[in-house]
């Protein structure tokens, strides 16, 4: 199993910390540190509706800055934005990591004291110098808002994209995707829509689907771990015997057109108003198909984004349950929201752990949770 829950730490403690790749005690640690960077990103670029939410919803367990303080008017250039830490971009490149966790810390206390995006700006170019890739990976998407992007962050956000850590990898890509849905690193992980041939048969199985740059997961493919708890512990949903696959692109056009692609292959697979398990932005796709006459009994969004643009037409849906952890790190750099709320729905959420956007379709996540028996 997995599955593990990094309990929060306030950043302002995390930060006296060097987390280290292969320590189990620092990981609470480089997710508090993780989560603060990407928080201080989103104030920088300006503080959203859905900012205003997760921003609350962290309280006295992980509490935040004033995130509206930080936001840029201009871009800063690196000398600026080292001035902060007292040091050069030199002196950061050679210097101990003991001393350079000891420079963030001040950073990340004056920070709450006087948020700013200079001192914003100072805590990136710092972290981009961790021993932790996650920290690192957060930074460097920070640094790149409020700066330029340059050779250090793009080699950062490169290398990881490739790292055997999900969480690490996914918001590597997310960060080069932001930057630029088409950029080469980013294309390589996403797939032609697939071809898929029309099946004489029919029924109301549920179905599953995979996330951005995800098409080659295992874990929604029959066979897969989540595929095969599912179907060991909700027989009745009687799981179909294919999963969707779409592109898994980073764009919202891209996700239109795989929600076209939804719509045929649940036609051509004989499915009449399926439950559908969707993680991150398969539910988006989902919702865009529902917009294209496409009904669902159930929609189990995993992890999902949450922007007010993308919600889908509630009259094709009979139940939603959402699924996610507080502070999903993916989310926050998709800058999307952290709860799926409306007037015109009744959803009913399950919240549970912290920070990792993959743990919502971890088996041991749901049987840890008892959410087999709350579908």
């Amino acid at each position: 199993m997995r599955y593990q829950v990094p309990d929060p730490i306030d950043p302002r403690d995390a930060f006296t910390v060097t987390p280290e790749v292969d320590s189990e005690s620092t990981q609470p640690a480089a997710a508090s540190q993780s989560a603060l960077l990407l928080s201080a990103r989103a104030g920088v670029l300006g503080v959203s509706e859905e900012t205003k939410e997760w921003q609350k919803k962290g309280g006295s367990r992980f509490a935040l800055p004033d995130l509206g303080a930080l936001q840029r008017t201009r871009r800063l250039t690196v000398d600026v934005a080292t001035q902060g830490l007292g040091v050069s971009t030199k002196d950061l490149e050679s210097g101990p990591a003991p001393r350079l966790q000891d420079e963030m810390s001040k950073t990340v206390d004056e920070l709450y004291e006087h948020p700013s995006v200079e001192g914003a700006a100072a805590l990136f170019e710092a972290a981009m110098y961790s021993p932790h890739p996650l920290v690192r990976v957060s930074a460097a998407a920070g640094a790149r808002e409020t700066t330029r992007l340059r050779k250090r962050i793009r080699e950062i956000l490169e290398t990881e994209c490739e790292s055997g850590d999900p969480l690490v990898a996914r918001l590597a890509q997310t960060a080069l995707a932001n930057i630029d849905p088409k950029d080469s690193e980013v294309t390589k992980w996403v797939v032609p829509q697939p071809e898929f041939e029309k099946r004489d048969r029919e029924s109301n199985t549920a179905a599953i689907t995979h996330g951005t740059f995800a098409s080659d997961a295992a874990w929604y493919q029959p066979g897969g771990d989540f595929y095969a708890a599912l179907a060991a512990n909700r027989p009745d949903l009687d799981v179909h015997d294919e999963s969707f696959t779409w592109t898994g692109a980073y764009s919202d056009a891209a996700r239109r057109a795989d929600a076209l692609l939804l719509k045929k292959w649940i036609d051509n697979q004989g499915l009449a108003s399926p439950d559908f398990f969707a993680h991150s932005h398969g539910g988006t796709v989902a919702h865009h198909a529902t917009k294209k006459g496409v009904a669902f009994n159930r929609l189990v969004l995993m992890g999902w984004p949450v922007h007010k643009r993308w919600f889908p037409d509630f009259s094709m849906v009979q139940d939603i349950f959402d699924v996610r952890v507080n502070f999903d790190l993916v989310i926050l750099l998709d800058r999307g929201g952290q709860r799926f709320r409306t007037k015109e729905f009744s959803i009913r959420e399950e919240r549970h752990g912290w920070f990792d956007h993959s743990s919502t379709h971890e088996p041991a996540y749901w049987d840890q949770h008892d959410l087999w028996d709350k579908l």
